[in-house]
């Protein structure tokens, strides 16, 4: 146990205690063709040291920004740790960045320094400071606890850009205390065990991972392997035999259709074998569960425990376990947090894991937070056990099956900026990748019919065109063109000539059933990425 001196309230004060209780256990697991090779606790936190040692000499101090621009890895880790054993502030940036999204947030966050993998090509411009992985654990190692007593839990540990509705990303900031009080009710809650082994398989640089993945194993000093790339996740499950997982919807949905696709029944041991045989927990976040899905599992003896949260949470604010399961539900709040649904059913926070705010923003802070309570532009209800269920949104965001979050104003935004387009409405709550409902132009309506070949392939060139800049999973998939404009006659448009989603969902279900179903011209879609 840490000493009565440090309180245990950030995340170097937790990772320095875990170091001492659990010396020569093994930690982080890393994968390399292959190979699981188990780093102990006292390995990692030499790492660490070394990595704090090398930023201070870059001039890295208490408060400056360090940014990130790596997929998961070892070094992810270690720079992570060592940033903030230095009380400066980690920004991780999504690797699925577009070249113009990576400056606008080093630029807005004020980063110093940005980290990228070894023998990588970066997308860092030459403006920035760069520094890889390899580099920051080359220095000599020193006392990591020297810089302890000088790490408040209220000073500022991360900022995390999250898509807004409208207009550029936000950056959520999130203190020491908030993401390790967020971490440890996390762990009692779900009573992890020392010897549990978890698989990372989700993206870092998205705080349901960091929190759930991470930061609970260096609070309870348990197992923590990382998979070496999403295309070896299965071959990973059977190295590293987790007991429980982290994981988006879409994960366990590829796997049920997986068994529902074999002409041999699926069992439980069956099911538990696919996830290395020794797995006894699995965890869902970042999206919708469908029921379907839900219900394959828990027909196989083995349920997902859905849990709710955004990244202003920290980001978890309700979890399932065993005990409090209940189908439909993501659990009841966590002990530490107040939860009450507001006259039209938004669910409203308040507790140690609420954010500071959003990084030079307090505009949107303000509109975000009222008297402590943090607005999640969520609708909610209780069932009969207390458990909250998600009945729906009130942002317009749109939620992946991956986990990702878009604003789809945005991408509307780019492709109305083509001559060919006129309207464009994007769609993709739930799916595992966007599409859109196009309008053409005057231009494009006059080429032969709608579906003809070259006029399709043509407006997949130019939706290809106009999403150059965005990330990977903001690519529209499928897409419909439309004889005729969104109006306000219609109901499709306000006054203001804004759109009404729902309005234009209804009116075309059956383009939109048919688009993600058949053989439309597709862009890739990102599998195993949550938010």
């Amino acid at each position: 146990m840490p000493p009565a001196e440090i309180e245990p309230d950030t995340i170097p004060s937790l990772f320095a205690a875990t170091v001492r209780r659990r010396t020569n256990h093994p930690s982080l697991g890393v994968i390399n063709g292959g190979k699981l090779t188990w780093r102990t606790w006292a390995e990692l936190a030499e790492k660490v040291a070394a990595a704090a040692a090398q930023l201070s000499a870059r001039g890295i101090a208490h408060g400056d920004r360090v940014a990130q621009l790596s997929p998961n890895c070892e070094g992810w880790i270690i720079a992570d740790l060592a940033i903030q054993s230095l009380g400066a502030v980690h920004v991780p940036l999504h690797v699925s960045l577009g070249a113009d999204q990576i400056v606008q947030q080093l630029t807005h966050s004020g980063a110093k320094l940005a980290i990228i993998p070894d023998n990588s090509e970066t997308r860092v411009p030459p403006q920035f400071q760069v520094a890889t992985h390899e580099e920051l654990t080359t220095a000599p190692s020193y006392s990591y606890s020297c810089s302890l007593s000088q790490i408040s839990p209220n000073d500022l540990a991360t900022i995390l850009y999250t898509s807004g509705t409208t207009g550029p990303p936000r950056g959520v900031m999130l203190s020491h205390r908030n993401i390790a009080s967020n971490a440890i009710a996390m762990t009692d809650a779900l009573a992890l065990k020392d010897d549990d082994t978890q698989l990372l398989i989700l993206p870092l640089s998205h705080i349901y991972a960091r929190t759930c993945d991470l930061y609970v194993s260096i609070y309870r000093g348990t197992q923590l392997a990382i998979a070496e790339s999403r295309e070896t996740v299965l071959r990973d499950l059977q190295l590293v035999k987790p007991t429980g997982i982290n994981a988006v919807p879409y994960f366990y949905q590829k796997a049920a259709d997986f068994f529902r696709g074999r002409a041999q029944p699926c069992t439980r041991q069956i099911l538990r074998d696919y996830f290395g045989g020794k797995i006894n927990m699995l965890f869902s976040g970042g999206a919708a569960l469908p029921p379907d899905v839900e219900q394959f599992f828990l027909d196989h003896g083995l349920p997902i425990f859905p849990g709710y949260g955004l990244s202003e949470a920290s980001p978890v604010i309700s979890a399932s376990n065993a005990k409090s399961y209940s189908f439909g539900s993501v659990g009841p709040p966590l002990p530490n947090l107040k939860v009450r649904l507001a006259d039209d059913g938004e669910i409203l926070v308040r507790g140690p894991s609420v954010m500071l705010g959003y990084w030079q923003n307090p505009a949107a802070t303000a509109e975000a937070i009222e008297d402590g309570w943090l607005h999640t532009g969520d609708l909610g209800q209780w069932d009969a056990r207390g458990n909250l269920r998600i009945v729906g949104r009130k942002k317009e965001m749109l939620v992946l099956a991956t986990g990702k979050k878009v604003a789809p104003t945005r991408i509307e935004q780019l492709l109305a900026a083509s001559p060919l387009i006129d309207q464009a409405c994007v769609l993709g709550d739930g799916q595992k990748c966007l599409a859109a409902l196009i309008v053409p132009s005057g231009e494009g309506l006059a080429q032969n019919t709608l579906r003809d070949d070259a006029l399709q392939n043509k407006f997949r060139e130019e939706i290809n065109r106009c999403l150059a800049g965005a990330a990977d999973f903001e690519q529209i998939g499928p897409f419909t063109l439309l004889s005729r404009p969104f109006t306000i006659e219609q109901g499709e448009l306000t006054p203001k000539l804004s759109l009404c989603r729902k309005t234009i969902e209804q009116h075309y279900a059956q383009e939109i059933k048919d688009m993600y179903h058949r053989n439309a011209p597709m862009a890739p879609c990102t599998p195993l990425a949550p938010t």
